[in-house]
């Protein structure tokens, strides 16, 4: 594996390989926050439900009545959302000038910065629950910088923040083995800044902003290794990058001359008078966040950049990063094409057009993406190459819920509310996995899962938590998975029942694409797991304590949701979607108080799994797995040959005297904005 090659030199730098099992003042530190940081959670859990005092006590009690002062003493404090961004935007560059040459304190700095940024977070909660919260920067950058966090921002914020704390607590081993640790961290804060910028953005502007920032930062998380193959990927990723943004500028530039607005307001009445222009607008939205999300055809950048990225940078970019993409076509969708809450504008009327035409789109784009990714994973025996495919596949479901949602109109509450569910659960369960691959690499140097097997033996942690993640995204009852693919699925049966008949086709082909996703994680976990140990696997290491604290944390949500999918739904994603123009009463009546635990369901999810392990037995019978399509018609190896070698080779002869000039450009630019910001700030 060239991977294998890049990084097996640094091998003996590994600190978690050291005999000793001493804790380190990091490890106490991190043991101390992890415990700090679930009690606080928990205890903001019984806030969010509205626990009577009188029926918990002693700690418990102590805990919520701190969170509720704390909450009670930043809730008219607007400028939170500021906060919450300078906090790792600043902290970053920070840390790695003051601690560059101190590693455990430099971690440990990162990990407290994290966990401020989380309760800062937090703390948004009762003013989310008042409404939506508003802060703006009024002559920042000409047009002003404003923030908005509603529900379902306030869900994205929550997901990228516990994700964050416990990657890094996992990165701190992972990354002993890797050159320019400092590099890596610094860029990571950064990207995290505007993936929380993104977020919380209140206008396309600031969105744009923010977007473009995350997509800088973490083009260098993924050419992190310097390796042909990794500037390769990286190469195609911010050219894709780059793509996505332009599209998005352009479709912000036609929506401000057509509208005279690029603030996330409701312009679906506006947008259905300007004719076949709302398309291209539409369309140029999509191809943008569509990038970022892995949406087929334009998912080319996802399988080269997970084998080559270091894996916490996999985890972030798989776990969180796409669903930024996916994020942006919501607040988009939900913004622009669909009317406000409490219109009451009928379904027949010209306003839903646009929305039911995006939609049906979206729907076949979600199943294709759906099928096509899980096809591409089953022929893979790189372990983060066959998760990175598996990652587009479970973006089709996503994007199809978002379809769904928008092609039903008022009756889309159910594909509404499973894509957020299923952004959720994706993010802990695909996380979890490439930290599982990471941690097998780190000890091992292999990826490939054909030479692998019984590592169980060596990593019974490991294995119990990947055990835990494969239950997780093949949608096993009692794990959190079901939860949102059941929803999902009521969503696409919605579709053909209240819309058109050709969607029974898509419920088809959403339950077989569900079958192989079991035949794939059936394979991993067997591969790798499962069997007769390689001799030359005999001596290595087992588990780092630091690595299994995060992916233990993982593990621990994705039992808890799949136990109580609930509490999610009825705390979150329901108030979620009631802020948008979907129908109350379809809410109150297939929504709240589902019953997830039906036999109707649980009948589905045991077809599943039969299909599924069919499929394997026929897989390992008649050796299929080993099977590839002729490259020809591969579309990942085509679209590279003949669109990325004619685009290089126009751009070369073009912009081979200006690129440097350009690349320079860009970086005084962003670097002149940041310290407007933070100047104008200041004074």
């Amino acid at each position: 594996m060239k991977e294998k090659k890049n990084r097996s030199s640094n091998t003996k730098k590994d600190c978690s390989c050291k005999k000793s099992k001493e804790l380190d003042s990091y490890c106490v530190s991190c043991i101390i926050l992890y415990i700090v940081l679930g009690s606080l959670f928990a205890a903001f859990l019984l806030f969010a439900k509205n626990v009577e005092r009188e029926q918990i006590s002693g700690v418990m009690l102590f805990l919520v009545n701190l969170a509720d002062g704390i909450s009670n003493s930043l809730n008219n404090l607007k400028s939170l959302p500021l906060m919450i961004i300078l906090i790792p935007l600043i902290g970053g560059p920070v840390e790695m000038y003051f601690f560059r040459r101190r590693e455990n304190a430099r971690d440990m700095a990162i990990v407290y910065t994290t966990v401020l940024t989380f309760f800062l977070i937090l703390a948004l909660f009762p003013q989310v629950l008042e409404g939506t919260m508003r802060f703006e920067i009024p002559r920042a950058l000409g047009l002003g910088i404003r923030f908005k966090v509603d529900m379902l921002g306030f869900i994205m914020l929550v997901v990228s923040s516990i994700l964050w704390v416990l990657v890094i607590m996992y990165a701190h081993d992972y990354m002993m083995i890797e050159k320019h640790r400092n590099r890596f961290f610094l860029q990571m804060s950064i990207t995290y800044a505007g993936v929380l910028g993104t977020i919380m953005a209140g206008d396309l502007i600031t969105m744009f902003l923010f977007f473009e920032l995350m997509t800088f930062a973490s083009y260098f998380l993924v050419a992190h290794n310097q390796s042909k193959d990794s500037l390769i990927a990286g190469d195609v990723f911010i050219y894709m990058g780059v793509a996505g943004g332009l599209a998005l500028l352009l479709g912000i530039i036609l929506l401000y001359v057509n509208t005279g607005t690029v603030a996330f307001v409701p312009l679906a009445a506006r947008i259905s008078t300007l004719g076949n222009v709302k398309y291209l607008i539409s369309g140029l939205f999509l191809v943008g966040f569509g990038i970022k999300a892995g949406m087929l055809p334009l998912h080319i950048w996802l399988p080269r950049a997970h084998p080559v990225a270091p894996t916490p940078a996999s985890a972030l970019l798989s776990g969180l990063l796409i669903k930024i993409g996916a994020f942006g076509i919501l607040r988009v969708l939900t913004s622009f094409f669909m009317p406000a809450k409490g219109a009451y504008v009928s379904y027949e009327s010209p306003i839903w057009d646009l929305s039911i035409d995006l939609g049906a789109a979206m729907i076949w784009i979600g199943i294709v993406t759906m099928a096509g990714g899980v096809f591409m994973a089953l022929q893979q025996s790189n372990m983060k190459k066959m998760l990175a495919y598996h990652s587009v596949s479970q973006m089709g479901y996503i994007i199809m819920g978002i379809g769904v949602a928008a092609y039903l109109g008022p009756k889309g509450a159910m594909g509404f509310s499973g894509a957020i569910y299923h952004m959720v659960n994706h993010a802990l369960f695909k996380a979890l996995l490439f930290m599982v691959a990471g941690v097998i690499y780190l000890r091992t140097h292999e990826l490939d899962m054909y030479q692998l097997g019984g590592m169980w033996r060596k990593f019974p942690f490991t294995a119990l938590v990947c055990l835990i993640a494969v239950l997780g995204i093949t949608g096993m009852p009692l794990f959190n998975g079901y939860a949102s693919k059941s929803i999902l699925h009521h969503a696409i049966v919605e579709a053909y029942e209240y819309g058109h008949p050709s969607f029974r086709y898509a419920e088809m082909m959403f339950t077989l694409t569900s079958a192989g996703t079991v035949t794939s994680f059936i394979k991993l976990f067997g591969f790798v797991f499962v069997g007769k140990m390689p001799l030359k696997y005999e001596k290595v290491q087992g588990e780092s304590f630091m690595m299994s604290l995060g992916m233990g944390g993982l593990a621990l949500l994705i039992v808890l949701i799949g136990l109580f999918p609930n509490f999610v739904m009825d705390q979150f994603i329901i108030p979620a979607t009631e802020g948008y123009a979907y129908s109350s009463e379809f809410i109150k009546k297939y929504l709240m108080d589902m019953n997830f635990f039906n036999i109707q369901d649980l009948i589905t999810m045991i077809y599943v799994y039969g299909i599924g392990i069919a499929i394997f037995y026929l897989g390992i019978r008649f050796h299929l797995f080993h099977l590839h399509l002729p490259r020809w018609m591969d579309g990942d190896f085509t679209m590279n040959k003949g669109i990325r070698k004619k685009t290089l080779a126009m751009s070369n002869s073009f912009l081979h005297g200006m690129e440097t000039s350009i690349i320079k450009s860009d970086v005084v630019i962003y670097a002149l904005v940041l310290l407007g910001i933070i100047l104008y700030l200041i004074t």
